[in-house]
Order: structure tokens, then C-alpha cells, then sequence
């Protein structure tokens, strides 16, 4: 979740989760126990998140064992392939009525992301560590407290992911809903 409605997080494909998952265990305090979450993105159909060559707006919706949250996220800069931040809206919803109301006004589903995940606390940051079905393993880091420059809150994450002794692939801009959609060809 956000801190104050900004979301600065990084996030990588994850090499050697049990490794990380041992230094964390022995040096972070555990947040989240396995949780299985399902995350469904939609899109007004009037105006297509996935018509700019790089999505920038993201709605979701969130089912896992802390209850269902409808999610909005928009980033910055608009359409590029690198982002700093993003704004982000959280709530939580009580019922599954939510998918009536979204399909009355006329949103469209566009990808689900199945994952597990464990999450803690290190040096003040949320670190995660999702298995995302068709994707594999990925390590994401976010702030949770106040920042005021989104480069050098970035800064600060790639430096404990360091800490942590994370091997890492590339950094993941776009997120998983874009990953799964680019795997289907959309």
C-alpha cells in the first residue's frame, strides 16, 4: 500500500528466492504469511488503458485473505517505459457486488494475475516476494514512509536490494498485468 497515496516501489525477477527468503527471515520482521491473491484488472471501455504504447492507469481488483480492494493506479511519467511513482487509491470493498457494478458501467476485464505472496518489513521498506503464475518469482521492494524525491527513494531500494543480496533479472517498469498481457500478444 501506498505511503500518503504515492507508490514508490521497484521491482525485479527473482533468482534465488530461497536465499533471500533466508536473510530476510533472519534480518526483516515478517509482514504477510503466504497469501494466495488474485488481482483482476479492468478498463473502461471508452477509454482503453492499453491504448497508449505504455499503460499508465491501472484498475484492480484485489481478492486475498485481507478481503477484496478495488485499486487505482496512475503513473508518472505518462507513458514511458520508466516510471518514478505512481499515485495509488486504495479501498476496501465488503462483497463481491463490485464486479456488478463495474460490468453496469462498463468496464471491461482485461488479465488476471494469480500469485503467492510473503511480504516484510526491512529497514523501513516492504519487501515482497510474489510467485506469479506464468511469470515465475519476483522480488519487489516499496517505500512506506514519506519521501519527498521519487529518484532517491529509488536509489535507496536498489541499494537494499543489495543488502539483501538479491539476484535480480531486469527491473519489471510496467508490472504484471503488462507481462501477462504481452505474453498473450495483446
Amino acid at each position: 500500500m501506498a505511503y500518503d497515496n504515492k507508490e514508490i516501489e521497484v521491482k525485479f525477477p527473482l533468482k534465488n528466492k530461497q536465499q533471500v527468503i533466508s536473510f530476510l527471515s533472519l534480518h526483516a520482521k515478517k509482514k504477510l504469511e503466504r497469501d494466495y491473491q488474485r488481482d483482476t484488472y479492468f478498463t473502461p471501455k471508452h477509454r482503453n488503458f492499453l491504448n497508449a504504447k505504455f499503460p499508465f492507469e491501472w484498475l484492480r481488483l484485489r481478492e486475498g485473505k485481507k478481503g477484496i480492494f478495488l485499486n487505482y493506479k496512475h503513473f508518472y511519467p505518462e507513458n514511458e517505459k520508466v516510471i518514478e511513482y505512481c499515485d495509488e487509491f486504495e479501498t476496501k470493498i465488503d462483497n463481491s457486488v463490485i464486479r456488478k457494478i463495474l460490468d453496469s458501467l462498463d468496464f471491461k476485464e482485461l488479465v488476471t494475475v494469480e500469485k503467492e505472496r510473503m511480504s516484510w518489513v526491512f529497514n523501513g521498506v516492504e519487501v515482497s516476494i510474489d510467485d506469479v503464475k506464468n511469470l515465475g518469482s519476483f522480488i519487489e521492494l516499496e517505500i512506506t514512509t514519506s519521501f519527498d524525491e521519487p529518484k532517491k527513494a529509488k536509489e535507496f531500494l536498489y541499494e537494499l536490494i543489495k543488502e539483501i543480496g538479491a539476484q535480480v533479472g531486469e527491473e519489471d517498469y510496467r508490472g504484471y498485468p503488462y507481462l501477462l498481457l504481452e505474453k498473450k500478444s495483446f
